[in-house]
This record gives structure tokens, C-alpha cells and sequence, in this order.
């Protein structure tokens, strides 16, 4: 009776082992084409096909479960398929679903910048600011002395008509390194959008400032000063232009235009081949025509003059250009 015993227990053992290696077999296959799904699925995203780039990640990870970094790219698929404003319930269901799969990736790994970024762009895009705030907020402390984590920071609140709190951003970034004119431009440009035209006018004549008292070698510094100024006198005819004349008088007007001819002849010294501020200088004269109309004739004249000097340097430019295209060719 023993030794029957002892036999069934080795053939049990033995079929317990038969089916652990049975197993262990099974999952290596399930995992080796798993892995071959999730190559395929980033081949697919690479190439911005991003809808079989989905097929391909649920497939690789109803074969492994474990295989962690086919959330993230998973829900990102879902991102990048997923329509700002389109209400359909599929569109809704993409956003949905790459909100599920980036909460998971983040579950497994907590500490990844590129998961809240997802996260933070994916709920801006279903507006859902808060939340979206949230993982921003999240990123930006992955690099507090980046200035793109503030720019990025500054549009999002932009975006959300908080302009408070998009300007703050910006003089965050401004803080973290004062003598930078690159801040101070950013700046101007949101001040510009909002069509307040002193705040911009002010953050260019800073950046100018800046631009004069870095140690930068004298052609990137003559280059940046003469965009500098050029910028500053385009500010000043759209401060010009863009208001009417039962609100600024001529006296105010012919101060702006001033300022504005200043900048632009300023920034033609400093890049005697750029034909952008001619083409503005015979704005500024339509400009001073409206604050003195009884020398429009004299204006219209000066204005033919400036158009003119625009469009031969903008000829000469483009046959540079052209010259410089051809003789890579040629190479």
C-alpha cells in the first residue's frame, strides 16, 4: 500500500511540475508578443498614427498587464486623437480613456514629469482647469529654474482668461534671471495681445536695456538691439493705429508716432539690409496725417518714399535668400 502511494504521489509531483513549466512557458510567449504589440505600437506613434498605435497597446497589455510603460504611451495615443470642443461620445470617451490609462502610469511610476504633463494637457484640453492647473503645477516643480515651465505656466492661465495669473508667470520668469532680455520680451508680447500698449512699450524699453548692459559678443548684441527696436516701434503705431481719434488727440498721437520713428530709424542704423521698419516708418506717416490732416500731402509723399526703400530692400533680401538656396544646391 506504501509503495502505491509513493507512486501517486511522484506522478502528482511530476504533473505539478509538467504544468508549472507548462505555464512558465505560456507566459513567456504571452510577454515576447506583449513586447512585439508594443514595439508595433511605437512604431505607429513615431509615424503620428496614432489610432493603430492604440490597437497595438491594448493588445500588448491584454498579453501583459505588467507592462508599465504601455500606459503612458497608451493614454498619450488617446491625447493626440482626442478634439478640443468636439462634443460626440466617442470623442468623449477618447478623453476619458486617456485620462484612465494616465492616472494608471502615473499610479506606477508618481515621480514622471512627462505623466503629469500628459495629464495637465489632457484635462486643459477638456477643460477642466483645475485639475489641469494641478499637474502643471506638479511639472513646474520638476524644474523651478526652467523658463519654459513658466511660459508654458503663463499660456495655460492665458488661455483661461486668468491673465492675473499669466502675468505673474511671466515676471516669475523675468525673477529668475533679471539681466535676461528674453523675459521682458515675452512680456511685452502678452501685454501687446492685450492691447495694452504702455505696459508693452515699457517691458521693450527694458529689454533694450538689458540687451545694452550684457557682455554678449557686438553682432549679437547690434542684431538683438536693432529687433529690439524695431519691435518697440511697431508697438508704438499699433498704440497709433488701433486708437480712435475721440480717444487720443494730436498732440498725444504725434508723441507716439514720434517715439515710434525714433525706434524704427534706430533699428535701420543698427541693420541697414532689414526692410521690415521702412515698411512701418510709412505707416507712422498715415499716422500723422490723421493728427495733422492739413499736411497729408507732404505725409503721402513721405510714405511713398519709405514703401519704396521697403520693397527694394525686401528684393534684395529675397535674391540673397534665393543666391544662398542655389549655391547649397550646387553643393
Amino acid at each position: 500500500m506504501k509503495k502505491i502511494w509513493s507512486v501517486l504521489l511522484i506522478l502528482l509531483l511530476t504533473a505539478l511540475v509538467v504544468t508549472s513549466f507548462a505555464g512558465c512557458d505560456k507566459l513567456k510567449i504571452a510577454n515576447l508578443k506583449a513586447n512585439k504589440h508594443f514595439k508595433t505600437g511605437n512604431k505607429f506613434y513615431t509615424e503620428e498614427k496614432y489610432k493603430k498605435a492604440i490597437a497595438e497597446y491594448e493588445a500588448a497589455l491584454q498579453l501583459n498587464p505588467n507592462l508599465k510603460a504601455a500606459f503612458y504611451y497608451l493614454g498619450s495615443s488617446y491625447i493626440m486623437v482626442y478634439k478640443p470642443g468636439d462634443d460626440s461620445e466617442k470623442n468623449k470617451e477618447y478623453g476619458s480613456k486617456a485620462t484612465e490609462y494616465l492616472q494608471k502610469a502615473l499610479t506606477l511610476n508618481p515621480n514622471s514629469k512627462d505623466i503629469l504633463q500628459a495629464l495637465g494637457d489632457i484635462n486643459d484640453k477638456m477643460k477642466n482647469f483645475e485639475l489641469a492647473e494641478k499637474y502643471y503645477l506638479q511639472v513646474q516643480k520638476f524644474t523651478p529654474n526652467d523658463p519654459l515651465t513658466y511660459y508654458n505656466l503663463a499660456g495655460f492661465y492665458n488661455n483661461n482668461a486668468k491673465y492675473d495669473k499669466a502675468i505673474e508667470m511671466y515676471e516669475k520668469r523675468i525673477a529668475l534671471n533679471p539681466a535676461d532680455p528674453e523675459g521682458y520680451l515675452y512680456l511685452a508680447g502678452f501685454f501687446q495681445d492685450k492691447r495694452k500698449w504702455d505696459d508693452a512699450i515699457k517691458n521693450h524699453e527694458l529689454r533694450m536695456a538689458k540687451i545694452e548692459e550684457s557682455d554678449m559678443e557686438a553682432k549679437e548684441k547690434t542684431d538683438l538691439l536693432a529687433d529690439a527696436y524695431y519691435r518697440l516701434g511697431v508697438v508704438c503705431w499699433n498704440k497709433s493705429y488701433q486708437t480712435p481719434p475721440d480717444v487720443m488727440g494730436s498732440v498725444e498721437r504725434l508723441q507716439v508716432v514720434e517715439k515710434g520713428f525714433e525706434a524704427l530709424k534706430k533699428s535701420t542704423e543698427l541693420s541697414p539690409n532689414f526692410p521690415d521698419p521702412w515698411a512701418y516708418m510709412g505707416l507712422l506717416y498715415n499716422q500723422k496725417a490723421i493728427a495733422e490732416p492739413l499736411k497729408q500731402a507732404e505725409y503721402k509723399k513721405q510714405y511713398d518714399v519709405m514703401i519704396e526703400k521697403f520693397q527694394e530692400l525686401r528684393k534684395r533680401k529675397l535674391a540673397s535668400e534665393q543666391f544662398m538656396k542655389d549655391l547649397a544646391k550646387e553643393k
